[in-house]
């Protein structure tokens, strides 16, 4: 006959470790998705940068853009104050912007890739600062920091974005919680 080994838990506690599991397998789910958040084509896209003020310094490797600047490369488009670019011979590395109109906050927006039923999402993100690695797709928003990823919303002092992995990090800051709202599984 084989034995049955019972939970040491109560029955709160046994409540309480279902909502955990609950909550971490719907987390999961939220975060685990086919979806590419960079375009293909948007890389293939001219990049067009429009600003109050330009400095450009290819001995260096940067490029400063300042007041009201708005980047855009096929779906990806960045409102901010400042924003500088660094480059090299291969392209460009990074973009970082920093405060913009959106409440002082830069933002950026990006389309994903189709999934499978052919249905495209916008990612958005607000911050202070918006760091965006170009070759790892990595963003880093810091400062009031918001962003929005399937309809999911996550905001705090800092959220890492690695798009490749569809992964999300994000911090509070100086005692400061996260906040997170997932949208309901719609199957």
């Amino acid at each position: 006959m084989p034995i049955q080994l019972q939970p040491a838990l109560n029955t709160s506690g046994k409540n309480l470790w279902q909502k955990i599991s609950t909550f971490a397998l719907t987390f999961a789910v939220c975060l685990s998705s086919s979806l590419s958040w960079a375009l293909d084509s948007d890389r293939q896209q001219p990049l067009e940068i429009a600003a109050d003020q330009a400095e450009l310094n290819e001995g260096e490797g940067f490029s400063i853009y300042s007041g009201n600047v708005i980047i855009t490369q096929g779906t990806m488009k960045i409102e901010a104050s400042q924003v500088k670019v660094t480059f090299n011979d291969q392209g460009i590395n990074t973009m970082l912007a920093t405060d913009g109109h959106h409440d002082g906050l830069a933002y950026m927006s990006q389309q994903s890739e189709p999934s499978a039923t052919g249905k495209s999402e916008l990612m958005e993100a607000w911050g202070e600062r918006i760091d965006f690695q170009i070759n790892t797709e990595y963003l880093t928003v810091l400062g009031r920091a918001k962003l929005i990823q399937q309809g999911n919303q996550f905001s705090g002092h800092q959220i890492l974005f690695d798009m490749p992995k569809d992964s999300v990090k994000a911090s509070g800051g100086q005692g400061k919680r996260v906040n997170m709202t997932f949208l309901p599984n719609p199957n």
